[in-house]
């Protein structure tokens, strides 16, 4: 039986110490071996070579960068998505403000509904109500 499992470089460039998988009697458990450790380094070793070591760091390498990538691309969906839902919450808490509602200029009204950020939505609506008070002067 194998006494160890997925060894890989803890640091692909100095190549000085190995995380693997020990398998004991009791179970398993995640070890780092130091080269200065020859018996256990050797015994790594013995059933994983060197460049199945290398092959298999850089393969575990490239993994954890796609699901980064990965991640990273869903956080910022996510993100935007958030924004959006902020932005229009903010968009519907206006349209019930009075001055907004009742007004009738469709214009200012429409960008205050195509506003794609905060400082349009609050700019079209500062807009609109100072529009409207100038109309009632």
């Amino acid at each position: 039986m194998a006494r160890f499992k997925k060894a890989l470089w803890e640091d692909p460039e100095n190549k000085q110490r190995i995380k693997a998988r020990e398998i004991t009697e009791d179970g398993s458990r995640d070890i780092v071996i130091d080269r200065n450790d020859t018996d256990n380094f050797n015994a790594v070793i013995a059933e994983f070579p060197e460049d199945v070591i290398d092959k298999a760091t850089e393969e575990d390498i490239a993994r954890y960068r796609q699901e980064r990538s990965i991640k990273e691309q869903q956080q910022k969906e996510a993100d935007i998505r958030q924004f959006q839902e902020t932005l229009f919450n903010e968009k519907i808490e206006i349209f019930k403000i009075d001055e907004v509602a009742k007004c009738e200029d469709k214009l200012l009204k429409r960008r205050i509904r195509k506003a794609n950020t905060f400082a349009e939505l609050y700019a079209y609506t500062a807009a609109l109500i100072v529009h409207g008070d100038l109309k009632d002067d």
